[in-house]
């Protein structure tokens, strides 16, 4: 019930914050440019995100073969939405995206949830390299067509790519070659966690009891091992991430020329990547935050006026957010997950297996 009410308060502050956005901007302002929307080219925006997360569930189902778990079916395809959406509506849910997936995929399939997390973890860093790899491209494209290259703003997305390859990069050498020092740090956590929650709750000090780390911690990483040991699923996998997220970026594309006001998709395939990764606004799926900085990167380097931004935002996030969350909210209601269920790394035996 906590988790319940804290989205409720996040989604109160988020709808406050686009609200006060689009009231500082002129809301018939906003509303005369989109009453002159083309729906027609709307809704393929809609159907490329419908695309991309199946070409993302994809990825992962790859990936569950590979530690031998046959995932697939419109079940796992329910599965897979219900963590996705988890994911969208609750603050800062992207951090835990694979948690979320891989808890809601092992509560409907046969994969363990250990397995299921390991898979989804490294999905989530091929999704992340598909995303820069589109990203760096866009820029390649931008600079060799002298298109929209100049200002401030352009050198802070450069900047922004730049720091986000090198973290990804970072993480990456991190959790493959430096396990020990992973594991010593999750110890760390579980002590805090301990010392803190644990004393509060009999659940949270079983889970968080240093043996079962570091059983959970071993088992995870003997999937994460096998999954990647089968490089063709991996490669696989990795193209479906890439579809997934050229398909992701064309309804930022439609939306803007919906309205009469083209954006490059070179452009998007840059801003959008870079926003989502530098984002940290605590609230469901970045509300607020993400809308004010890609319209004013639009005013800033497209130079279309901020009515115009603001509107072609609007819809953009009509069909990459809210859109994702009625999709993630239908396909909750056919599957045994639900939004007060805490998933969790540390605790992975009890709950996941509860809806099989």
């Amino acid at each position: 019930m906590r988790r319940v009410l804290r989205v409720v308060i996040g989604f109160a502050f988020a709808l406050l914050a686009v609200g006060g956005f689009v009231w500082f901007v002129g809301p018939a302002s906003v509303l005369a440019v989109l009453s002159r929307a083309d729906p027609t080219v709307l809704a393929v925006g809609f159907l490329a995100v419908v695309g991309a997360f199946y070409c993302w569930s994809e990825a992962l189902r790859r990936l569950l073969v590979s530690v031998g778990s046959d995932a697939r079916g419109p079940r796992y395809r329910a599965a897979f939405m219900s963590g996705e959406f988890l994911k969208q509506v609750v603050p800062m849910g992207h951090s835990g995206g694979p948690v979320f997936v891989s808890y809601a995929v092992a509560r409907e399939t046969d994969a363990p949830y250990e397995e299921a997390l390991a898979a989804a973890t490294v999905v989530e860093f091929v999704n992340i390299g598909a995303s820069v790899a589109l990203a760096t491209a866009g820029l390649g494209v931008l600079v060799a067509t002298s298109t929209a290259t100049g200002g401030p703003v352009f050198v802070a997305l450069v900047v922004g790519l730049a720091v986000a390859v090198t973290a990804l990069l970072s993480l990456g050498v991190l959790v493959y070659y430096r396990r020990a020092l992973v594991e010593r740090l999750v110890l760390r956590l579980a002590a805090a966690g301990r010392a803190t929650v644990g004393r509060l709750s009999a659940r949270a000090r079983a889970a968080l009891a240093a043996d079962r780390v570091r059983a959970t911690f071993e088992t995870y990483y003997t999937a994460f091992d096998r999954a990647l040991a089968d490089r063709e699923q991996v490669r696989r996998a990795a193209a479906f991430s890439l579809a997934g997220w050229a398909l992701f970026l064309l309804p930022m594309y439609t939306s803007f020329l919906a309205i009469g006001e083209p954006v490059p998709y070179a452009l998007v395939a840059v801003v959008v990547p870079v926003l989502s990764l530098v984002n940290v606004v605590p609230l469901p799926g970045g509300l607020g935050g993400f809308e004010v900085a890609l319209a004013a990167v639009v005013v800033a380097l497209v130079g279309i006026d901020l009515p115009a931004a603001t509107a072609g935002v609007f819809l953009y996030r009509l069909s990459n957010y809210w859109f994702v969350v009625l999709l993630g909210a239908l396909a909750s209601t056919t599957v045994a997950v639900r939004l007060a269920d805490p998933p969790s790394p540390l605790d992975p035996t009890d709950d996941p297996a509860e809806g099989k």
